[in-house]
């Protein structure tokens, strides 16, 4: 997800084996936060949800402007929906966004029960969200090129922090695309490098320093968007290589992730025709839960990148394309702008999909919640916010 756009109708064997494993990294596990799920509890509490309150968590949706309009707050009370993306656009200032962050969670909350998922996309570089007043880090590319792998988790945890102090608990980075094309107009500096193991050791030790800096990281784009020569936010790329040429390159990041534990992968608006030649990545079966779930062996959270990319809303239509994903194997969709479309997906989950498919789909997202949610520092005063953003500057200077 580069940045948004409003229309107006709108990723310890050997090479053959290096689909398995990547050699010479040294990256840990990502540190979870310590707060763990009650499965039970929480398997209990989706039994009791209603379908449309089962829908509504598996929406992740944007609004225009920098406060909660009426229209937005009518729209997530009547959909339930429980998850909301921030843009650059929504975010005047540091103070600004955590009251609206407070008051999305207030919403949230009353309506569902549960806290609310407040997601960005922090990557560094020409990608980022949080309000000019922070210091950002800079692209990836920079960090391999500069810094140590251990100087990039310091980032990642101090970038959390960033977030946390926002009210932002969900980061929809890094991108662990690994960056072949010199052509491509989408990746370039957001990729870690061209080569795999670079891209796993440094987007691990990212992902990482968020997670142990409290927020929830979404690696990304899968299967792979580093060899693309066009931008699917404006059409439909398409790269032609077999299943068995992406596990030698670009699924070896996806795999050292998955078997790292990260919790969430976004997919790629692509075409891959060697593997599906009717969908892209976000609504192939074959791709999402062939190659992802029963290959790669991941059971975490699958989301959508935004479906108002021009690849999947001109070519599919958003709520054909949210359909489809969620039949293929993800389990929430994003829509960077509510009034587009979001409130048709909503009532088409509701009408399309069973009962099974959503509760198995929302006691993820659920766990997911149970680490971060509740966990956001909340309670600072204007005086300490003021303190704490010269603090994380001052940290964050130290990495540029």
């Amino acid at each position: 997800m580069k940045k948004r756009r409003i229309f107006p109708l709108l990723l310890p064997l050997l090479a053959g084996a290096a689909f398995f494993i990547v050699s010479c990294v040294s990256a840990p596990e990502p540190k979870l936060p310590p707060k763990k799920a009650d499965e039970k509890a929480l398997r209990s509490a989706v039994q009791k949800m209603t379908v449309r309150q089962l829908a509504g968590q598996m929406i992740v949706c944007g609004f225009t402007g920098t406060e909660l309009s009426p229209e937005f707050k009518a729209f997530l009370k009547k959909y339930c929906v429980s998850n909301v993306i921030l843009f650059s656009d929504n975010m005047r200032s540091v103070e600004q966004t955590r009251r609206v962050c407070r008051e999305i969670q207030a919403i949230v909350k009353e309506n569902t029960g549960f806290e609310a998922f407040i997601c960005t996309d922090q990557e560094g570089g020409k990608i980022v969200r949080l309000p000019q007043e922070l210091l950002s880090l800079k692209g990836a590319s920079y960090y391999s090129n500069n810094k140590t792998p251990a100087e990039v988790f310091k980032v990642g945890e101090l970038t959390a922090k960033q977030l946390r102090l926002c009210g932002i608990n969900v980061d929809f980075a890094p991108v662990m695309d690994i960056n072949s094309n010199p052509k491509n107009p989408i990746i370039g500096e957001r990729s870690y490098g061209s080569k795999s193991n670079t891209v796993v050791e440094y987007g691990l030790q990212m992902a990482s320093g968020l997670q142990t800096g409290g927020v929830v990281c979404a690696v990304k784009h899968f299967p792979g968007h580093g060899d693309t020569d066009t931008d699917s936010h404006l059409a439909l790329p398409s790269v032609n290589k077999s299943y068995a040429q992406l596990k030698q390159f670009e699924l070896v990041p996806f795999k050292a992730a998955v078997e790292a534990k990260i919790p969430v992968v976004m997919t790629a608006h692509i075409m891959f025709p060697k593997i599906d030649s009717k969908y892209p990545a976000t609504m192939s079966h074959k791709i999402l839960t062939g190659i992802l779930r029963q290959d790669l062996g991941f059971d975490g959270i699958i989301i959508t990148d935004d479906l108002e990319m021009a690849a999947i809303r001109k070519n599919f239509g958003i709520v054909n394309g949210a359909l489809s994903a969620i039949n293929a194997g993800a389990d929430m969709v994003c829509i960077s702008v509510y009034s587009d479309g979001a409130d048709q997906i909503c009532d088409a989950f509701v009408r399309n999909l069973s009962r099974p498919r959503l509760e198995e789909s929302v006691l993820r997202i659920l766990k997911a919640k149970a680490s971060v949610c509740g966990n956001t520092q909340d309670n600072y005063s204007s005086k300490e916010v003021t303190s704490l953003i010269k603090e994380y500057n001052s940290l964050m200077k130290k990495f540029w």
